[in-house]
């Protein structure tokens, strides 16, 4: 039996823009100013996670909304005094599309009459997750009810003071965040039918173990835990921008910023892991025997090493460091005076905030607070919430980070010369440079040295429970974050640049650049916890070369004097960005076990050209230059060694411009993007994936290594019409 569909994806975004300004009195001014961002996306088959069919579409709505009250108070002819006070809000939502037939998703109505085991966790009330064992039936869709919130209230004071040849600047920032999030959860109850000698009526078989009701194994979380995050923010700033001379300008400020850790509070309070409070004599002990059971917790202390927030730790377990000095430096020269050249420069240091989506939100879901316990060999109709105390706990992963709190920091500089060349056209040269320290990076604090589980009888004393040889005991990856990771970048930039005369106005620009770095993100993580050093390389955001042309042509208007002619010949526009850029690098991988419980595995390189002898979208690099590792090894390639296909993007468009009054114009816009309908190569299969270990890909074995596996977009052109008043 066939019950063909089609999915449908729609996404729907607003943008709403309100201002008012009001002259209080000469020297008193106030604007006001909302903003309101909403969109919102539909999904038949799920959002972040899919049903085969769509029984239960789900919408993603993020509205937002931003208010902004901003008073500028002029308090003599030498001072004035700029306050603002500024609020923000986000909430996203995933949920199950109103108004869909409670039928097509409601355990009930569908006859799923057995009961759950933690039913207040199934906010709506939807039908089991489970596999068929056949085909694509596959239910396991993403929880319902997921929500997000965000507030920040934030008040800045400015003040500037006019003192001859000095302009100074000084005020300050207060800025509270208040986030609301759940980590992610088992809505409904998880069924496991698969074929198992413990599942007492088990008949050897997914499809017919369902069937019968006959599950092996269940699983569903204990709640869906919102929990309220919230963090402060102080900065003050000094600054001088002294006119030395009409030839020479300069600019010395001083910023201190106070970044306090994000922490909970309310019902649900974040459990930190706290490396130095593990207790080896209190270590959890697994269950060797074989069996489902096996691997689980059967003694000791499962929450080892595990802390509470408010309980004897600083808020938000991370240390509060206040001693973050931002010195900033400039200058603008004139060399010769006559105003057509300049010479400026400037550097600084900044500080970032640790991002929250890392190292909070997730981490609520740490134990003992989050609990997923596993019931055994039963049949479905007798599931209650009476056998919760006979359920299993296994070594979960944590969620964690380093109590020291570094705040990533990053120092930028710059020199540049500007000259004026004739014909209302300037060049602009310039070196641009900057290092990122104390940048975030994450490791997994569980893994083993490597080669450790490859090594011939390792596992054997432990009867292959790998969790058994980790280091802390009862849990299984320690997702640490850490604050060392470092980048650097080094760049030429040059621009030529004509301003607005006789019709036109254009810009060339290049840049010629390089971005190292050990992770690309705050979220990423190290392959192998030791070895940080081994991820430094050319950041997967680097472009070797970038040009770009960008250029606004208003058309000669043809009739001079007839009204139907004017608006028909006159007022046209043309505008194009036209960009040239080398391909973004990225990393071989490879199948292998380095015997570390990670990853991070990169191929062998064993010699020979890296470019094929014709490249074309099924040989884009020589694939038969590379190897699978041996295994307890991790490849002795670098990261980010092979350069992805380039962007060589045209996209031009014609405006017709119409004047209807003296305040009131018509515009007419047909837009084309990649207009010459280039086909421009994007994504590339960089795996290998070789059947023994230390053997090269053959032609029989290279599967879609080397391939190209996407592009980037085809020409897309759009008519719009814009009403200026």
């Amino acid at each position: 039996m066939r019950f063909p569909f089609q999915n449908s994806y729609g996404f729907n975004k607003n943008a709403e823009v309100l201002r008012i300004d009001y002259a209080i009195s000469p020297r008193a001014n106030f604007f006001f100013r909302w903003a309101d961002d909403s969109q919102r996306e539909t999904n038949l088959q799920g959002i972040f996670g899919s049903t085969p069919y769509p029984i239960a579409p789900q919408f993603r709505a993020k509205p937002g909304s931003s208010w902004s009250w901003n008073l500028v108070n002029v308090l003599s002819p030498s001072t004035t005094n700029e306050f603002i006070f500024t609020y923000n809000h986000l909430t996203q939502v995933v949920d199950i599309i109103e108004g869909t037939d409670p039928g097509q998703y409601d355990r009930e109505k569908l006859g799923f009459t057995f009961r759950e085991i933690y039913p207040e966790s199934n906010l709506r009330n939807k039908f089991p997750r489970f596999n068929c064992g056949i085909g694509s039936c596959n239910f396991s869709q993403f929880s319902a009810g997921w929500l997000s919130e965000g507030k920040t209230f934030a008040v800045t004071d400015n003040i500037t003071k006019n003192m001859g040849a000095h302009t100074l600047k000084f005020g300050g920032l207060w800025n509270r965040n208040d986030n609301g999030q759940q980590p992610a959860w088992t809505d409904a109850l998880s069924i496991n039918f698969g074929p198992s000698t413990e599942n007492p009526g088990d008949t050897g078989n997914t499809f017919s173990n369902m069937l019968l009701g006959r599950y092996t194994s269940i699983t569903q979380s204990n709640g869906r835990f919102y929990g309220d995050f919230r963090f402060y923010g102080y900065e003050l700033y000094a600054q001088d921008t002294w006119k030395v001379n009409r030839r020479l300008t300069l600019e010395f400020g001083l910023r201190w910023a106070y970044y306090g850790p994000t922490y909970t509070h309310g019902r649900f309070l974040q459990n930190y892991f706290d490396p130095g409070r593990y207790r080896a004599a209190e270590a959890a002990v697994l269950d060797l025997r074989p069996g489902l059971r096996q691997g689980s917790i059967m003694g000791g202390n499962p929450f080892n090493g595990m802390v509470e927030e408010g309980k004897g730790i600083p808020k938000g377990f991370a240390r509060h460091r206040y001693n973050n000095y931002g010195p900033r430096f400039g200058f603008a020269y004139d060399p010769f005076g006559d105003g057509k050249t300049s010479i400026r420069g400037g550097g600084g240091v900044f500080y970032e905030r640790i991002r929250q989506n890392v190292n909070n939100f997730d981490g609520l879901g740490n134990p003992p607070l989050v609990y997923n316990p596993n019931l055994y060999g039963g049949q479905i109709d007798q599931v209650s919430p009476a056998l919760i105390a006979g359920g299993t706990r296994f070594p979960v992963n944590l969620s964690a980070f380093d109590p020291a709190g570094q705040v990533p920091t990053i120092y930028s500089w710059s020199l540049g010369i500007q000259r004026e060349v004739g014909f209302q056209t300037a060049i602009d040269v310039s070196y641009v440079g900057n290092a990122g320290r104390y940048l975030q990076y994450r490791r997994d604090l569980n893994q083993l040295p490597l080669g450790t589980t490859t090594r011939p009888g390792a596992l054997t004393p432990v009867n292959g429970v790998v969790n058994a040889l980790r280091p802390y005991l009862g849990f299984g990856s320690v997702n640490f974050t850490e604050f060392g990771a470092v980048s650097n970048y080094h760049g030429l930039q040059a621009r030529l640049s004509r301003r607005f005369a006789r019709s036109l106005t254009a810009n060339a620009s290049y840049a010629w650049s390089k971005a190292i770095s050990e992770v690309d993100g705050d979220g990423a993580g190290i392959g192998y916890f030791l070895d940080r050093r081994r991820e430094y390389g050319p950041a997967s955001y680097d472009r070797t070369h970038t040009l770009t042309f960008d250029y606004v042509y208003e058309l000669p208007g043809f009739a001079k004097s007839n009204g139907a002619a004017k608006a028909l010949f006159n007022g046209w526009q043309l505008n194009g960005i036209t960009r040239f850029a080398t391909g973004n690098p990225a990393t071989i991988t490879s199948n292998a076990n380095p015997g570390t419980l990670g990853g991070g595995v990169r191929a062998d390189y064993t010699g020979g050209d890296l470019n094929p002898a014709t490249r074309d979208r099924f040989n884009y690099f020589n694939i038969f230059a590379y190897a699978r590792p041996a295994e307890g090894s991790l490849g002795n390639l670098g990261r980010n060694t092979l350069r992805l296909p380039g962007i060589n993007q045209w996209d031009i468009s014609l405006f017709k411009n119409t004047r209807i009054t003296e305040r009131v114009s018509l515009q007419l816009r047909f837009e084309s993007f990649n207009t010459f309908n280039h086909t421009q190569w994007g994504a590339v299969s960089t795996g290998i994936n070789a059947p023994n270990p230390g053997q090269p890909l053959t032609q029989a074995t290279r599967g879609a290594a080397g391939q190209v596996v996407d592009t980037r977009d085809p020409r897309t052109m759009q008519l719009g019409v814009k009403l200026l008043f």
